[in-house]
């Protein structure tokens, strides 16, 4: 799986989903949860100029309203991320109300020069 294929799965549920962060504007406020913010570093290398290996390090939050919801994190485990391993942590954000789930992985991908 590469890492387009991962953010087509977040996308294909119809949750809010985004990219580092929403930014609210006068005709689309921050939804209310549940909603997704995805993250990605990546790096890439290879010595022989026609092959490259780039390497994302990249984290799904999903944020939910008050307690973590068990069905959201089933699908997130069972159909997001179905063949990536990952690291899963929670936190409470009672400043907002909300829990936040995340989950973090690496994918490596092929990368050839045309």
């Amino acid at each position: 799986m590469n890492f387009e294929g991962i953010i087509k799965r977040l996308e294909e549920k119809g949750l809010p989903v985004a990219h580092n962060e929403f930014i609210a504007t006068s005709k689309n406020p921050i939804p209310s949860p549940p909603f997704l913010v995805w993250l990605a570093k990546e790096a890439q290398r290879g010595g022989d100029k026609k092959n490259f290996l780039r390497e994302i390090n990249a984290a799904i939050e999903l944020y939910t309203e008050r307690r973590p919801d068990a069905e959201l994190e089933r699908w997130m485990e069972t159909e997001v991320l179905r063949d990536v391993e990952f690291e899963r942590f929670q936190t409470l954000i009672p400043d907002e109300n909300i829990v936040q789930t995340a989950y973090q992985f690496t994918i490596l991908q092929k990368i050839k020069e045309a």
